[in-house]
């Protein structure tokens, strides 16, 4: 068990269950675990943050993916959506973890419907500690 075909693949599933039902309503298998919290809108989007660094907006309905946004270390914190002045906007920190695979950083980053900005460059490969 201390070779390398047996180390399991660590894999998250990122998923939304009907509460009132308790049913499945989609998931998402991801390669990497789910570290990140993840905060819902009122108009059914989902933000959520991957390990990688990406911060990704997803459909509540069906989990399809309609923005992602590379911001250069994991995201791994739950994002806070609020309104100023009317528009609405999504804070989420960007450092990375103590336990997860992925890069680590600093960075707070706000968001809005309104603005536009081109992706950082995808972080550097991780060299594990040892």
């Amino acid at each position: 068990f201390g070779t390398a075909e047996y180390q399991p693949k660590l894999r998250g599933i990122f998923a939304v269950m009907d509460l009132r039902t308790n049913r499945l309503i989609w998931q998402q298998k991801w390669t990497e675990l789910c570290y990140s919290g993840s905060v819902t809108t009122a108009s059914g989007l989902i933000f959520v943050g991957r390990s990688d660094g990406r911060f990704l907006a997803l459909d509540a309905r069906n989990g399809r993916w309609l923005w992602a946004f590379q911001t250069g270390a994991g995201v791994n914190a739950p994002a806070s959506v609020f309104e100023h002045d009317g528009r609405q906007y999504v804070a989420v920190l960007s450092a990375g973890n103590l336990f997860g695979r992925g890069p680590k950083g600093d960075s707070l980053w706000l968001f809005s419907l309104n603005g536009t900005l081109d992706p950082v460059d995808p972080p550097a490969a991780v060299t594990p500690r040892r």
